[in-house]
């Protein structure tokens, strides 16, 4: 058999420059001008003064953001790639950066990638990218960087804080502070809870700094006073916070939020939080939208019934945006499902205020609120025997029921599937983004913009991909009459962009920065 002819021993002569090695057409050139666009003017004053002169921080941001389209996001690895990988050497501009340059880069610089991601929502806007007719939102869960064997109740952290001042103390023998940690038992802590408390205190011994271990437990301690519904939290990244992830096994997670357009699925707000459900999250995406982008009169939203709260439907009518989010059960019809529960099953007659529930008229009696949070209304038979606790805000819940019931609004809403939800699968899947590297909440929202910065950005390369192949000018051939500056809209020419009048035509051009060429007909 005939094989292809390999040269193991030839020396080869490289070309002169990196950028030879890279095909013409690859995104890092589009990641380079993008992040060279940015403004590093901040970084200048921090760097001034003494010292070793530190390394540009475009070079990082660069690595960062091909990392991540290039599923390579731990920083050693990123340090590696900088030195064997040709795109990243090109990025990197021949520098080779520290895996803890670029960890501290990340850490440290939040705020700055924030503004990054917002960059790249006003690129897609400058391009006409985003289409403001209808936005969703939806939510999904992310593992932390944390383990569940250091998943302490209260009682159990207390109890180990007070070993570890134990163990500080160095003239206390190891014995001693066995027997005067575990003869007397807490409360509440089995036997389970205890060998794993032990086999925490066993790992430990080893480790040098006690006191940034105290300083963890106390950062662990502090979680049970912010979020009091809690009973257990995690050493090693006490801000995570237990979910049951989609495929049914609860683990330590962060809930990530993300609001996108439904022109070219371009991210244009998220956000990372504890809460274990959708419901409470679509006010504080909308806050984040309209500080992102300028929403239109007539924009919609849509989103999956986990966000169909009373609180929201209000919140969406006081701002006068449309909203398109069905209950449980609507949600089961429109995928072709049974019905398994029961949500605003009945009649309302909006004049009299009056409940129409199992053919009996019930009028309004009290209002109850339950967990000093939700508040019901109740309504009562006039012989008191029929009673019906309803949501404080169900007229908006009825309104917005029948306003998905029209054809209209489940097109609309359907659309919802073919929006969010790949952004979602692209994110966790092709990038590779399932599991936080960073731990804690301003961590994990860090990384989180990274990823939306590459996800906005390749989207945007493939559009302009689209409109101006292997980044060259087109050229547009115009054929037209010889008085075509007189023309007005009677003469029309169809290109790229659809079917302009002359004039209309010739300003899109110039918008695009694109080569006309001009044929006069006579």
């Amino acid at each position: 058999m005939t094989y292809i002819s390999s040269y193991k021993n030839q020396d080869w002569l490289l070309p002169t420059s990196i950028k030879q090695m890279i095909h013409s057409n690859h995104i890092s050139f589009f990641v380079e001008e993008f992040v060279e666009s940015l403004d590093f003017s901040g970084f200048d004053m921090i760097s001034e003064g003494a010292g070793h002169p530190s390394y540009h921080p475009r070079i990082i941001m660069k690595v960062i953001i091909q990392g991540m389209l290039s599923k390579e996001r731990s920083s050693r690895k990123l340090a590696c790639a900088c030195r064997e990988n040709f795109v990243f050497m090109y990025l990197a501009e021949k520098v080779q950066p520290n895996f803890r340059t670029i960890a501290r880069f990340r850490k440290n610089n939040a705020s700055f990638v924030k503004g990054a991601f917002k960059e790249t929502i006003n690129l897609a806007s400058e391009h006409d990218l985003i289409d403001l007719n209808l936005i969703c939102t939806d939510g999904s869960k992310i593992k932390a960087n944390a383990s569940k064997k250091a998943f302490l109740k209260k009682e159990q952290l207390s109890q180990l804080d007070s070993i570890i001042d134990k163990m500080i103390k160095e003239d206390i023998e190891q014995d001693e502070i066995d027997e005067e940690s575990y003869d007397q038992k807490e409360e509440n802590i089995t036997e389970l809870e205890m060998k794993n408390l032990k086999e925490i205190v066993k790992n430990y011994r080893n480790v040098k700094d006690k006191e940034k271990l105290k300083e963890n437990c106390k950062k662990a301690a502090e979680e049970f006073d912010k979020d009091p519904q809690i009973k257990r939290v995690s050493l090693s990244d006490p801000e995570c916070r237990m979910m049951k992830n989609k495929k049914g096994f609860f683990e330590l997670d962060y809930n990530i939020q993300f609001t996108v357009d439904s022109k070219n699925q371009i991210i244009v707000a998220n956000d990372v939080c504890q809460d274990r459900t959708d419901t409470y999250q679509l006010q504080p995406q909308m806050k984040i939208v309209r500080e992102n982008v300028k929403l239109n009169k007539d924009t919609k939203v849509a989103a999956d019934c986990n966000y169909n709260a009373g609180e929201n439907l209000k919140f969406l009518e006081e701002s006068q945006i449309c909203g398109l989010i069905p209950t449980a059960s609507q949600t089961q019809i429109f995928d072709d499902r049974e019905p398994t529960v029961k949500q605003d099953d009945y009649e309302y007659n909006w004049t009299r205020d009056e409940i129409i529930a199992n053919g009996a008229r019930l009028k309004y009696f009290a209002t109850w609120t339950q967990d000093k949070k939700r508040k019901q209304r109740i309504y009562k038979s006039e012989d008191g025997k029929v009673i019906k606790r309803v949501p404080e805000f169900f007229r908006e819940r009825l309104r917005m029921k029948k306003k998905m019931e029209t054809e209209d609004g489940k097109r609309i809403y359907n659309l919802r599937k073919t929006v969010v939800e790949p952004v979602i699968g692209n994110i966790k899947y092709n990038l590779g983004f399932n599991e936080f590297l960073i731990r804690g909440l301003d961590g994990a929202k860090l990384e989180l913009n990274i990823a939306s910065i590459a996800h906005n950005l390749k989207k945007i390369w493939v559009m302009r991909g689209k409109i101006c192949k292997n980044n060259e000018g087109l050229f547009f051939e115009l054929i037209i009459c010889e008085n075509y500056l007189n023309c007005g809209t009677a003469c029309k020419s169809r290109g790229l962009f659809g079917t302009f009048g002359c004039r209309k035509f010739l300003e899109v051009l110039k918008l695009r920065k694109l080569n006309l060429l001009i044929l006069e007909l006579k």
